[in-house]
């Protein structure tokens, strides 16, 4: 009995020293990340809390990831962005799926058309928030890898290749 008392003191004194630093899913379904943030799914999405203050909504647990580690870190502005996206994509997206549900029930042919061809530059505008999303998480990552002790800093050579003569 004194074993697992000794054992559970250990862990919890470990699990204290490394909040900042754990993401973890309760056995609500929520995402509780650095001891400060939590995660919850709400339809049609997922909620950011810090505290008991919504700080705001994404579309999936991968953008709100990626914006607890811009605001953990300071990155206001990486957070902002993400947000940003997140949001222009999501209505992006629904605006798409309606534009093409009305072309395909609609019975004349050159109506479908003249959506499709409007469809064209948006799916074109989606792909690139895509693309400046997907940036801006990949960003989030490698702060998120570097905040650990630094790990990922590159060291310079001591000495400097000099050209042959």
């Amino acid at each position: 009995m004194i074993k697992d008392q000794d054992f559970e003191r250990i862990i919890l004194k470990e699990f204290h020293a490394l909040e900042n630093n754990i993401l973890w899913q309760n056995d609500n379904g929520d995402y509780e990340l650095f001891g400060r943030y939590q995660i919850r799914y709400m339809q049609p999405g997922y909620t950011v809390y810090c505290g008991e203050q919504c700080m705001g909504e994404f579309s999936t647990t991968r953008n709100a990831v990626s914006w607890c580690i811009a605001d953990k870190f300071g990155n206001y502005n990486l957070a902002r962005e993400l947000q940003a996206i997140d949001r222009k994509l999501e209505l992006l997206k629904n605006d798409i799926f309606v534009r093409s549900a009305v072309a395909d029930h609609s019975k004349r042919a050159q109506f479908r058309e003249d959506i499709g061809t409007k469809l064209e530059t948006k799916i074109i505008y989606k792909k690139a928030l895509e693309i400046e999303l997907t940036k801006c998480v990949n960003w989030a990552k490698y702060r998120q890898q570097r905040g650990f002790l630094n790990e990922t800093a590159r060291t310079g050579r001591a000495t400097t290749n000099k050209a042959s003569r």
